[in-house]
C-alpha cells in the first residue's frame, strides 16, 4: 500500500527572468508505514516536492496521490481534511513565542474548533510522547533548540496524522540533539505506524532512519531505492558523493601507497551489507591465502549495516587467490572488486 505516489510531476515557476523548472518529471512511491528520505543539494527541488503532498504547491503537470486521493482534484473542505492527515514539521520550528508550549501544540485543534477538554487531553498525550510533559506552561524561548523541535513534532502529531512531512528537521541542531530527534521520529514511525517523509541535505540522516531514499538533482529524481542497496551500490555521481560522507571509499594516502607498493599479490575492496564480510579474513586463511586488513569503513543503517573493507592478499600460489575470490562470487550481501 502506498502513502504517496508521484507520477510525472513537474513544477514550473514563472519569474521576470523566465521560467524556472523546480520539478522535472518526478516519479516516486512512498510505501505506507515507511520512513522515506529525500536527499539533495540546495535548490534540487526537495521542498517543492514535499509541498505538493499537502497541496501547498500544485504541480504544473503530473499527479500526486496521497492516501489514495489525487491532491489537485480535492475541493477546499477535502483538502482541509487531508491536511489533518498530513502534518508538517518545519526546519525553524514556526512556534508562537508569546504562547505556552501547550497552546502551540494544541493550536491545530483549537483552530478546528475542538472542545477545550479534548484539546487539553490530546496535548498532554503528545507532550508525553515527545518527553516534554513538564514543559507545558513554558514558552518556546525558555527551551533549547532540540526541545523546540520536539514541540514542533508534538504539534504535528496532535491531529493523529497518517503522514508526517519533515522539512530539514535537524539542520539547525547539534549532532547529539540531531540523534535524539531522529530517534523520536523512528519512535513515531514504529509505535504509531505513521509514514514519515523527510527531506534533508545530510546523507547521515537518511542512513540513520530511512527505509528508502530518493536522490534529487536539478528537479529530477536521479536515483532511488532501498537505503542499503543505494549505499552499497550508488549509481550516480552525486549519490556516490553523498554516500562518501557516510561510508568513505577514498583511501588515505598512506594506504594508497601501501596498495601500490607491490607487497601484495592482489588488493581487493569488498562492499558488504548485513555483516557479510564478518568472516572474510578467516575464510581466506582457510584456503591458504593471507589477507591483511588495510582499510575499513562501516555505517549502521536503520535495519542493517553497510560498509567496505580493503584487503591485501598474498599466497605462494596465485591460483589459490583466484579460487578464493571465485568462491565469494555468489555470497549474498558481498560484492568484491579489485583495487587498481
Amino acid at each position: 500500500m502506498l502513502a504517496v505516489s508521484f507520477r510525472n510531476v513537474s513544477k514550473v515557476f514563472e519569474s521576470k527572468a523566465g521560467a524556472i523548472t523546480a520539478l522535472d518529471d518526478v516519479n516516486a512511491e512512498v510505501p505506507a508505514g515507511s520512513i522515506f528520505g529525500v536527499v539533495g543539494t540546495s535548490g534540487a527541488g526537495k521542498s517543492t516536492l514535499l509541498r505538493t503532498v499537502n497541496g501547498l504547491e500544485s504541480p504544473s503537470s503530473g499527479t500526486v496521490q496521497v492516501l489514495g486521493k489525487e491532491v489537485t482534484a480535492l475541493g477546499r473542505a477535502d483538502l482541509r481534511a487531508l491536511r489533518r492527515d498530513v502534518s508538517m514539521v518545519f526546519q525553524h520550528y514556526n512556534l508562537l513565542n508569546s504562547q505556552s508550549v501547550a497552546h502551540n501544540v494544541g493550536l491545530p485543534l483549537i483552530l478546528a474548533g475542538t472542545p477545550r477538554a479534548q484539546v487539553k487531553k490530546r496535548v498532554a498525550e503528545v507532550l508525553a510522547m515527545v518527553g516534554l510533559e513538564s514543559r507545558a506552561e513554558n514558552t518556546p524561548k525558555q527551551l533549547s533548540g532540540g526541545q523546540r523541535q520536539r514541540v514542533g513534532i508534538a504539534r504535528a502529531l496532535v491531529t493523529n496524522p497518517k503522514i508526517l512531512i519533515c522539512d530539514e528537521p535537524t539542520s539547525a541542531l547539534d549532532p547529539i540533539t540531531t540523534n535524539q530527534i531522529l530517534d523520536l521520529l523512528m519512535k513515531v514511525n514504529s509505535e504509531l505506524g505513521i509514514t514519515v517523509l523527510i527531506i534533508t541535505h545530510q546523507m547521515s540522516v537518511v542512513s540513520r532512519i530511512a527505509d528508502q531514499v530518493a536522490v534529487m538533482e536539478h528537479g529530477r529524481v536521479i536515483e532511488q531505492g532501498d537505503v542499503a542497496q543505494v549505499f552499497a551500490h550508488p549509481q550516480q555521481e552525486l549519490t556516490r558523493q553523498f554516500v562518501e560522507t557516510v561510508v568513505p571509499q577514498k583511501l588515505p594516502l598512506t594506504i594508497e601507497q601501501e596498495v601500490h607498493s607491490g607487497k601484495f599479490n592482489r588488493v581487493i575492496r569488498a562492499v558488504h551489507t548485513g555483516g557479510a564480510a564478518r568472516d572474510l579474513i578467516s575464510d581466506f586463511g582457510a584456503q591458504g591465502v593471507h589477507a591483511s586488513l588495510l582499510h575499513a569503513s562501516d555505517a549502521a543503517l536503520r535495519r542493517q549495516s553497510v560498509g567496505t573493507v580493503v584487503l591485501g592478499l598474498s599466497a605462494q600460489n596465485a591460483s589459490l587467490i583466484d579460487a578464493s575470490l571465485a568462491s565469494l562470487s555468489n555470497r549474498p550481501g558481498l560484492d568484491v572488486e579489485e583495487v587498481n
